[in-house]
């Protein structure tokens, strides 16, 4: 099996597009704004994202961001996307320092925590030591990601949220 995370490049085609459409536009706190998207407006969504990952561009207030697919036998199967810093502002609102999400058609066969482990590397080199997630209580997959790779529960927000920080090896 060949894994390989990815970072966004323009020339993305419909494979991405497609495995995009197979994650909801808001699971478990994860943002897929490509999903209901037309291919020219997946199009124009890729060169913006781009441009965020060098810090242009960006809303007043946003981080710069660098988004990453993870592919499967050449096959995209998940999306991690990293804040190039910590936000105490986002921590408030229960926002961590990356997020991911698997596409329904490939859960349950452990690409989470091999996502997880790609993007632990890309971390480092933003020079994050630690990061902090915020997971749905109820997402048990994801919660099970996080103990897998031994973060520590810092605590729960507002009923909802796990709070893991994890070390950066």
């Amino acid at each position: 099996m060949a894994v390989e995370l990815r970072q966004l490049s323009v020339c993305d085609g419909r494979n991405v597009y497609e495995m995009l459409q197979d994650i909801g536009s808001d699971e478990y706190g994860f943002t897929n704004e490509v999903n209901g998207m037309t291919y020219d407006e997946y199009k124009q969504w890729l060169v913006k994202q781009d441009a965020y990952s060098r810090a242009e561009k960006l809303p007043p207030g946003w981080i710069p961001q660098t988004t990453y697919f993870l592919f499967v036998d050449e096959q995209p199967v998940g999306i991690a996307c990293i804040r190039h810093h910590s936000s105490e502002e986002l921590e408030k609102r229960g926002v961590g320092n990356f997020g991911y999400a698997i596409a329904r058609a490939y859960r349950g066969r452990g690409y989470g925590n091999l996502l997880f482990e790609k993007v632990l590397p890309q971390c480092k080199a933003l020079g994050y030591t630690k990061i902090k997630s915020f997971v749905y209580i109820e997402n048990a997959a994801s919660n099970r990601v996080f103990v897998r790779h031994q973060a520590t529960l810092l605590g729960i927000y507002h009923g909802e949220k796990n709070i893991y920080e994890t070390l950066v090896p």
